[in-house]
């Protein structure tokens, strides 16, 4: 499974996690949660390692048209932002943070979405490029979102990491998420034990 499929399969995750009528974790973590189909799926990609203001649309896909002095900010990381529609009722996760939080934000207001709509926010696995905005951007939203919504995050979001970089033996450290800096802005930090296979459970990250 390569990066993408991985991330795929996690914002799945997410949107189900934040789709369904008081989801229990717990159930969830031995795989046998119920799948709650949604009417509509809106997925917003709020920072990736490029953009393309020039292609067309399609009829699944809409893209930001740069405009002067309104330009999208591209980076080494990933976030998203998704809407599901259940019955007539709307619900909202952020899903991961990027690199970079002003660049996030600037995204987050140029395409008209309030943070403060969001039932749930999730983090698909502990690379900085997906956590390292989350403590700025939870800071900059406090006021809006409502205390003790729900931050689903697996067992291994919070560990140390270090990255091991091509042509040195030495480990060098690139930080680390920590629950008490989540949940110091009123959201409620719930882990969700692994299922199936580890995709991210080494903390030692290899840069290719």
């Amino acid at each position: 499974m390569d990066r993408r499929e991985f991330l795929k399969y996690s914002m799945a995750a997410g949107a189900f996690l934040m789709a369904g009528e008081g989801v229990n974790a717990d159930v969830m973590a031995q795989g046998t949660a119920r799948v709650t189909e949604v009417d509509k799926l809106t997925v917003w990609v709020l920072t990736d390692n490029y953009y393309d203001a020039l292609r067309p649309d399609s009829k699944i896909t809409k893209r930001y048209r740069v405009t002067p002095g309104k330009s999208i900010h591209a980076e080494h990381g990933l976030a998203y932002y998704m809407e599901t529609v259940i019955n007539g009722k709307t619900s909202a996760c952020m899903f991961d943070y990027g690199l970079d939080p002003m660049g996030v934000m600037n995204n987050i207001t140029l395409l008209g979405l309030d943070l403060g709509k969001t039932n749930a926010f999730s983090l698909s696995h502990g690379h900085f490029d997906h956590w390292m905005g989350a403590v700025s951007i939870l800071k900059q939203n406090q006021s809006r979102i409502a205390g003790g919504t729900p931050f689903y995050v697996g067992e291994e979001g919070f560990a140390r990491r270090y990255s091991l970089r091509p042509g040195t033996t030495e480990a060098m450290d690139i930080g680390q998420l920590r629950k008490e800096d989540i949940e110091a802005f009123g959201v409620k930090v719930r882990e969700v034990k692994k299922t199936g296979a580890d995709h991210s459970g080494s903390v030692l990250h290899r840069e290719h």
